[in-house]
């Protein structure tokens, strides 16, 4: 009783120390890494022409990867034809414009992921999630946000600028590389990984620049591959990691993407479209309108949205998000900052602006209908359940129908759930 009695008083005295900044002690050390460093993932091929299927496998071998230090690094060639007098860039869009499409496999065969337009999910979110900062450091200077990155050629001026080099941050390739809980991707699944990116027409990709006489009609990339921060862990942490993997599988938490497009034609006064994704949690949905006429049209931007004033909401079984229907676009626009919680964390500002009808901003160049699925946005895993007796409707009156035909396109965020082993994984939605 006495020793306990002297190590209690000790802790206590410490403590005090500690409080006072008066501790003078080594702290142990935690960290199980013995080694850190880049290691490029390449591609199948080195060159690629637009619309072709880039193909990469990982070859990291026991290492874990940091996806939050890590890129994709492509090298962007832009072909203008005879012009003499051509610019263009990525419009409201970024390097993320290349990616029409991604699939993501374990080395077994199975699909973490297949996401369709990821460039357009990708032009919509980050303007609502990212702060003016990052784009100033990060999205405007390395993927091409805001015509940080510009492909010109004017042979009056002796300016040609048409090869570029584009980095995009592993985590806005896909959420997959996003984890919930900021884990590492562990060597269970990053080992062998398959990478499988749709490239997007070049009149898709790129928007004609102001003050130029024509545009980008072609593009290949000469140069690609993935910078990946890998982790080598000492064998007692390594042999952890895979007695757990054999015995009870490595748990990895993600966000994955269902896409849904509908067409429309001129003058139709309401949509009522139907996702038809069953999943156990929902975490958001986000609708946007383009008219069709400027998809795959080099001169104009091909993911600009318009908000179309109407009435609308989203309807998960017999719940109506909001309750009452939105009616005016400032609320359309609080609907999109409330998805990402920007209400409850104002210190992280979000670069959506509201704008008027005559300058860039929500109305005219960033619309969405957007709306959050959690019960609770402070606590994980609140998310809403979608299946066949709870499916998920969207519903829209337009004030005014539009008169030209419109593509609408749904994009639903859920929680996957990926478990692997030695040798396998399981995704469970």
């Amino acid at each position: 009783m006495l020793a306990l009695y002297k190590n209690r008083m000790a802790s206590v005295d410490q403590s005090i120390l500690f409080i006072n900044n008066l501790s003078y002690q080594l702290p142990t050390p935690s960290s199980v890494v013995t080694n850190r460093v880049l290691k490029r993932a390449y591609f199948q091929n080195r060159n690629y022409a637009s619309e072709n299927t880039m193909i990469c496998q990982f070859n990291t071998g026991s290492d874990s990867v940091n996806t939050k230090n890590s890129k994709l690094v492509l090298k962007v060639v832009a072909d203008v034809g005879a012009s003499n007098n051509a610019g263009s860039d990525f419009g409201t869009g970024s390097g993320m414009n290349l990616v029409k499409n991604i699939r993501i496999y374990h080395r077994s065969g199975t699909t973490y992921t297949n996401t369709q337009k990821m460039n357009l999910f990708r032009a919509k979110v980050d303007h609502i999630k990212e702060s003016s900062t990052w784009f100033t450091s990060i999205g405007d200077p390395m993927m091409g946000y805001n015509a940080g990155i510009q492909f010109r050629y004017v042979t009056a001026a002796g300016v040609d600028t048409l090869e570029q080099y584009i980095e995009i941050p592993l985590d806005k390739l896909h959420p997959f590389f996003d984890p919930h809980g900021g884990c590492l991707l562990p060597n269970q699944i990053a080992a062998g990984l398959r990478v499988e990116i749709d490239l997007e027409s070049p009149l898709t990709a790129f928007t004609q620049s102001t003050g130029y006489a024509d545009f980008v009609t072609g593009y290949t990339i000469q140069d690609c591959y993935f910078d990946l921060e890998s982790y080598s862990l000492m064998d007692s942490a390594q042999a952890s990691l895979n007695t757990t993997a054999s015995t009870k599988s490595l748990e990895y938490l993600y966000t994955d993407i269902f896409t849904s497009q509908n067409s429309q034609p001129s003058l139709n006064s309401q949509l009522n479209i139907d996702i038809n994704k069953s999943v156990a949690l929902a975490d958001s949905v986000i609708g946007c309108i383009q008219a069709q006429a400027t998809i795959n049209v080099g001169a104009n931007d091909s993911f600009g949205t318009s908000y179309l004033d109407g009435s609308w909401w989203y309807m998960l079984g017999s719940n109506q998000y909001p309750l009452q229907k939105v009616e005016v676009n400032k609320s359309a626009y609080a609907q999109a900052l409330l998805t990402f919680d920007k209400f409850s964390h104002p210190n992280n500002d979000s670069a959506l602006n509201f704008g008027t009808p005559t300058t860039e901003g929500f109305l005219t160049t960033y619309g969405v209908y957007s709306q959050s699925l959690e019960r609770d946005t402070s606590l994980a895993l609140s998310s809403s359940p979608v299946n066949a007796s709870r499916s998920l409707r969207f519903e829209l009156t337009f004030n005014t129908p539009p008169a030209y035909p419109i593509l609408f396109t749904i994009f639903l965020q859920y929680l996957s759930s990926s478990r692997s082993t030695l040798l396998n994984s399981r995704v469970d939605i």
